[in-house]
């Protein structure tokens, strides 16, 4: 069987994500959409795929996703001007579709069993409401042959919306109709194709279930399905696929650089299987992350590997060294800020936290000496260091580190060995897993509190870190302070109301390492 699934549209109802990746290849369930839609159909099956916007990801997530599937890819000319449209991107298709054939959208999943469906001609339909009827191509029933199409036009309820998929046995017929130019909304339909066989054939429907996500509004609601918070960044996204992480970038000099870094130090990281322009992959690793697993006598065990294995010290000029710290720390956290305010305008920064007294974030940035900041360790890192980012596997114990950050101010061979301590800190802080499966609350500006779970063993944890950190003579309010820096740096990276947390999380931290230091 051939399965034609189109890619080619820009995403434009998808918001930022459209802008940044093709919408087929958004996530669900860890899995890209295009992903389930082929895990649908047999191993035996051909699929061919419409290119247009963001090809070159289609066919390097396909490469590594999909290796060992039948696919051909077709380039679809005019995707995005006058006279585009599904219709179009279908017919470019044609050459490939010689035979019956499937067509499937690329920014739905179905989950009706096709092959019980016997019909030679049908299309799936569901039962929408009419004030919603313009955004389908809509189709009149005598019992369940089709009679009437009404693309993009309000109707009533007698009418149903074909949504996905369509099965074509009498193709010649179908392609001879959709070769007709006429548009609707400017755009070239697939219904032009239906007419066809209409008017020459039948043409059945069937209901189907499927999962629509065609717009922002669609994917998100079902991502907050998924997870409590959606913790994702618009720009980078993993998938679990066929015993593989495959991770995407949007920017493909991430990719290079972090595959450079791991090279260095190959027997801490997953060992890297394939590269594509935005993506890499690697072997799933069979354990849990730490928060999962680990325990206060694998934590000491953890440390004391980091140590042995990841923390190199490297010989760097110390005045090199602090002006790459000063760009990393200062000059990066006030750039960050500077988003934060501009996106929130008339934020009001807290003054108490739970309870807890805090003076404005300006004057704690203000009382905040740079230079001890700057003065740093310079040392192999992993450059986010939490325990969502250690796998961990009990017997034999086996540490493996994931999602490294790729440079430190613009080097990858070192960075601040303070800077691993302060993210490994703030994770015991806040639970990360915590926050990504919705357990926070936060209420008041001025004076704020903030409700999140805690967890059995975090006092522990945090005081063996600390004695950790006194034991090597490291400055432990130097790492409180930090690990604040961290979360002011993270919170216009995230959405609402996690970014206002992290404001709030990162003033006390400031403060109570500040306070740390005087005393001492």
């Amino acid at each position: 069987m051939k399965i034609c699934i189109l890619t080619a549209g820009k995403g434009a109802r998808m918001g930022e994500y459209g802008k940044i990746i093709n919408k087929s290849l958004l996530p669900v369930k860890n899995k890209a959409i295009l992903s389930h839609t082929i895990e649908s159909f047999s191993i035996d099956d051909t699929f061919v795929i419409a290119l247009g916007h963001n090809a070159d990801q289609v066919k390097s997530y396909l490469k590594i996703a999909h290796p060992d599937r039948k696919l051909c890819f077709v380039n679809v000319k005019n995707f995005d001007g006058s006279g585009s449209g599904p219709g179009l991107s279908l017919l470019s298709c044609k050459e490939f579709l010689q035979e019956p054939f499937y067509y499937v959208p690329g920014d739905c999943i179905i989950h009706t069993d096709l092959k019980k469906i016997k019909f030679d001609n049908w299309l799936g339909i569901s039962k929408i409401k009419p004030s919603e009827s313009n955004a389908f191509c809509n189709v009149m029933l005598e019992k369940n042959r089709i009679v009437d199409i009404h693309d993009k036009e309000y109707c009533h309820e007698n009418f149903a919306a074909f949504t996905a998929p369509l099965f074509v046995s009498d193709y010649e017929i179908f392609w001879r109709y959709l070769k007709n130019q006429s548009l609707i909304d400017n755009e070239h339909q697939i219904s032009n194709g239906l007419w066809g066989l209409v008017n020459e054939s039948n043409i059945y429907a069937v209901n189907t279930s499927w999962t629509d996500l065609g717009n922002l509004e669609k994917f998100k609601k079902i991502q907050s399905k998924e997870y409590g918070f959606d913790f994702s960044k618009p720009d980078e996204f993993i998938y679990f696929v066929n015993d593989r992480v495959i991770k995407f970038f949007a920017d493909e000099t991430i990719i290079s650089s972090r595959i450079k870094k791991a090279n260095l130090k190959p027997n801490i990281f997953p060992k890297i299987k394939q590269t594509q322009k935005n993506f890499y992959s690697y072997s799933y690793f069979h354990g849990n992350t730490f928060y999962d697993s680990g325990n206060p006598k694998s934590f000491k065990n953890l440390l004391n590997w980091l140590d042995e294995n990841v923390w190199d010290k490297r010989e760097v000029e110390p005045k090199k060294f602090h002006s790459l710290c000063n760009e990393f720390y200062f000059k990066k956290t006030m750039n960050r800020l500077d988003s934060f305010n501009a996106s929130h305008k008339g934020f009001i920064f807290p003054n108490s936290v739970n309870s807890e007294s805090v003076p404005e974030l300006k004057k704690l940035l203000k009382s905040l000496s740079w230079e001890l900041i700057c003065d740093g360790i310079p040392s192999f890192i992993h450059g986010d260091l939490n325990f969502g980012n250690i796998l961990y596997q009990e017997k034999p114990e086996k540490f493996l580190l994931i999602d490294w950050r790729h440079d430190f101010a613009g080097v990858i061979e070192f960075g601040d060995l303070y800077y691993d301590l302060a993210k490994l800190y703030a994770g015991l802080i806040i639970n990360f897993q915590h926050i990504r499966n919705g357990m926070f609350k936060i209420f008041g500006n001025k004076h704020v509190t903030i409700e999140f779970k805690t967890w059995n063993k975090q006092d522990e944890y945090i005081k063996i870190l600390e004695n950790y950190i006194l034991s090597k003579n490291y400055n432990l309010p130097k790492v409180i302070m930090l690990s604040g820096i961290t979360f002011l740096n993270m919170a216009p990276l995230h959405k609402s109301p996690f970014d206002q947390m992290l404001i709030a999380m990162g003033s006390v931290l400031l403060n109570r390492g500040l306070g740390d230091l005087h005393r001492n």
